[in-house]
């Protein structure tokens, strides 16, 4: 693995590279407020490398060691910074396969991400967003912002605090994953978990239901949107999302 910065349009992006000769490139896309650096897909970045990609992980603009104000922290901003790490890469090398895809607020940017860029090769979404903010979150943020809490990718006990404003939720007004899922004319995979509350399954059905072929739709019993806190269920989903690439 080789750490890199990646230039983008708000200053660098904090990334990680796993390294192969390969013609294959795929880009992991952590969720809201997410680390790169999360066991799920960092062991997805691992897996993905022993099956021939060459591997990127990046944190979005605003978060984590990129650069950034957490007011950059945005779908429309995240959506350029995808598009910078993808620059970025064809700049080393001509890829002739482009896998994209995330968990949660990832696996949404990588639907809208391919909806918008014929050069996405294939897409994995794992529990992903797609709706607006709605109900009392959305007012409550109105009024107060979010203070997300996250706990750090190698020690669980220390807590990072973002307070995303709710400038964030507007922009994501602008953005319908279940439309541009539609547009998507490359293979997709779908990853469900019985036990998701955030993501419900019949919300990731339902993008499914909208996709075009060929498409997956992975269902997993007994797991939560967390499950990265878990290694036996990462080492599940992400063994199902690999049989289904292969075929």
């Amino acid at each position: 693995m080789k750490d890199i910065k990646i230039p983008s349009t708000k200053g660098n992006l904090d990334a990680t590279i796993h390294e192969a000769e390969t013609n294959k490139l795929a880009i992991i896309c952590p969720g809201f407020l997410d680390s790169k650096d999360y066991t799920g897909l960092l062991e997805l970045a691992k897996r993905l490398n022993e099956r021939g990609y060459l591997v990127v992980r990046f944190d979005p603009t605003g978060v984590w060691e990129s650069d950034g104000d957490i007011s950059d922290y945005t779908i429309t901003q995240y959506l350029k910074d995808i598009e910078n790490v993808l620059k970025y890469m064809l700049q080393q090398k001509d890829y002739k396969h482009i896998l994209l895809g995330g968990h949660s607020r990832g696996g949404q940017m990588s639907i809208l991400y391919a909806a918008r860029d014929p050069r996405i090769s294939s897409v994995i979404g794992i529990m992903p967003s797609a709706g607006p903010i709605k109900g009392k979150k959305r007012e409550d943020w109105k009024k107060t912002g979010y203070f997300g809490k996250r706990d750090l990718p190698f020690d669980r006990e220390k807590i990072i605090e973002f307070n995303v404003p709710f400038n964030h939720v507007l922009d994501r007004d602008q953005y319908d994953a279940f439309g541009d899922i539609k547009k998507i004319k490359v293979p997709i995979i779908l990853v469900a978990g019985e036990l998701d509350e955030l993501v419900p399954p019949e919300e990731v059905k339902k993008l499914y239901a909208n996709a075009n072929q060929p498409k997956k739709f992975i269902p997993i019993p007994k797991i939560g949107h967390d499950y990265r806190f878990n290694d036996d269920e990462v080492e599940l989903v992400n063994k199902k999302i690999l049989e289904k690439l292969k075929k």
